[in-house]
């Protein structure tokens, strides 16, 4: 495996304050980078995350964030491909397209829309806040996306992130990217059809008590309604 810090110019301005051109040249350095590691045979995933603030894991206040290559699928990545797959043999269709469209008929979690992309509060959050940034057009890679998506998927973390420091008082906060595994692996090539890539940003409100460790069941006391309000107030 593998491990890279992409570490941003200015020091203590984190990812909502720094300029649309600074996030557009991250999110590029990261696909330059998943395609970098895409080549070499021992490598089978390539996960990008941020941590920022102590609660979220962050170490160093200096922004930054990490690249973790590894030999084998994670197993909470392998059970999303696996789910989305299962629910393409039943349905004929990506569930995460099937989420797009109905988030945006009820337009009830959906918190922001562009061209390119669609932010929901995410429907069975497990923390409140927990937010999603699904593209438009249906893709499996992230790594794949064209100039356009990249620019606009750039202004949709500032805006949201932008938001969510604003709102919350800089609260400490994760953002992590999921994407399908590299092409090599035999069981990705039939499934790519029905994985959609996504960008999950994560708040720390609430901390996991007796019963979420005694059951890995979260509590979450916000409903993504009353979430989906708040951020688009």
């Amino acid at each position: 495996g593998d491990h890279e810090v992409v570490i941003t110019p200015k020091h203590n301005e984190p990812v909502a304050m720094q300029s649309l051109e600074t996030i557009v040249m991250t999110l590029k350095v990261f696909i330059d980078r998943i395609k970098y590691f895409n080549q070499d045979p021992e490598i089978a995933y390539v996960q990008v995350f941020h941590n920022h603030g102590r609660d979220a894991g962050a170490s160093i206040v200096h922004p930054h964030h990490q690249i973790i290559a590894t030999p084998l699928i994670p197993p909470h990545i392998h059970e999303e491909i696996l789910g989305g797959y299962r629910y393409f043999n039943i349905n004929n269709k990506c569930i995460y397209c099937d989420i797009i469209k109905e988030e945006l008929e009820l337009d009830e979690r959906v918190v922001y829309e562009t061209e390119h992309f669609v932010v929901i509060s995410a429907y069975a959050s497990r923390k409140p806040f927990e937010t999603w940034i699904l593209p438009k057009r249906h893709g499996a890679r992230f790594e794949d996306m064209d100039e356009a998506q990249t620019k606009h998927l750039a202004a949709v973390l500032k805006t949201i992130l932008g938001q969510l420091y604003i709102k919350l008082a800089d609260q400490a906060v994760n953002f992590y990217i999921h994407s399908m595994p590299i092409i090599r692996q035999e069981h990705t090539m039939h499934e790519e059809g029905s994985y959609h890539w996504h960008l999950t940003i994560f708040p720390r409100l609430t901390i996991w008590a007796g019963f979420e460790y005694a059951t890995g069941i979260p509590i979450n006391p916000m409903s993504p309604e009353d979430t989906a309000k708040f951020l688009k107030a």
